[in-house]
């Protein structure tokens, strides 16, 4: 029951984390542009798209886990249907469809207000959105997932990278502004990236730990060893640091900064847990939740600082 309940709270913060990446990016390009029914409109429709692009992520995942058990089962002799949870796999595949189809219409609605004028840049963005929903429905499929890498530059580039500056972009777009991409938006999707790749890293652990005994022989712990695997997280922390503080500092009010480094103060106790209990299922899964829930809340303190430069500012 514990552990159904964390696994639930997991799933919603890692929605609530893709959705707080996509505000930032909105709410960096409504301070670089202007606020306006169009760009509220494309604001909405940029932070659907990217929960649904997440959604249809962890779809993906639930049905390549439950069909390497299926192929398992069958290789042993036993009939079993293909089954997520309690969740016939027709029935995810519906899900995945209504995903997909959502993703695609609000991502379309966000591309053609902010870009419905300029063909040639409107048919690149068009490309680049089929080609994250195509990455996504493959997202774990193979057997390239997580350990070889793959996985983790998709996750540093879609919801990392893309979600910060794609939709600072097609805010400003919108706004008929000067299109730019400014040095605070770049510094704060690596930030971002950062936080994505350390999220990441706290689920396989989670799941070599718990779920999937399979993925222990390919993990990223046990390929690398404990101490490289921890000096990775702890760069991806400091690096996450070091981008927000540096994207405050430079671009808005170093007194801001403060604000963010108290925020980083519980965020940098939970990969301190993290690490020290690395074989703790139930404390791993806690502080895994725990991770995204301040990654989020470093999100809306961005947005805060961002909202109070902007009536200060205009």
């Amino acid at each position: 029951m514990l552990n159904d309940q964390i696994n639930s709270k997991i799933r919603f913060n890692s929605y609530a984390f893709a959705l707080t990446n996509c505000i930032l990016g909105c709410a960096l390009g409504f301070f670089y542009g202007h606020i306006t029914l169009e760009t509220i409109i494309t604001a909405i429709s940029i932070s659907i798209t990217g929960v649904s692009v997440l959604a249809l992520c962890n779809y993906s995942i639930d049905y390549s886990r439950a069909y390497k058990s299926h192929l398992k089962d069958k290789k042993e002799g036993i009939i079993s249907p293909i089954m997520v949870g309690d969740i016939p796999v027709t029935q995810l595949r519906k899900r995945m469809a209504i995903m997909t189809l959502i993703a695609t219409v609000f991502g379309a609605i966000a591309i053609y207000l902010a870009l419905g004028s300029n063909i040639q840049v409107l048919s690149w963005f068009i490309f680049l959105c089929v080609m994250c929903v195509l990455a996504t429905l493959f997202y774990n499929v193979s057997a390239l997932y997580l350990y070889r890498g793959l996985g983790a530059i998709a996750i540093f580039l879609l919801f990392g990278i893309a979600s910060v500056i794609c939709a600072q972009f097609l805010i400003v777009a919108a706004s008929h502004s000067t299109i730019d991409i400014y040095p605070d938006t770049i510094l704060l999707a690596f930030s971002s990236g950062a936080a994505s790749l350390m999220i990441l890293y706290g689920r396989s652990i989670r799941m070599m730990v718990n779920d999937t005994p399979n993925v222990v022989r390919k993990s990223f712990v046990l390929s690398f060893g404990y101490k490289i695997t921890s000096i990775y997280l702890l760069a991806l922390l400091l690096a996450n640091i070091f981008f927000s503080v540096l994207a405050c500092v430079s671009s808005h009010r170093p007194i801001e900064s403060l604000l963010l480094l108290i925020g980083f103060i519980p965020m940098s106790y939970q990969i301190y847990t993290i690490i020290r209990h690395m074989k703790m299922s139930v404390i791993l899964k806690q502080s895994f939740n725990n991770l995204m829930f301040y990654c989020c809340i470093n999100n809306l303190v961005w947005v805060i600082i961002l909202t109070i430069d902007y009536w200060l500012y205009n």
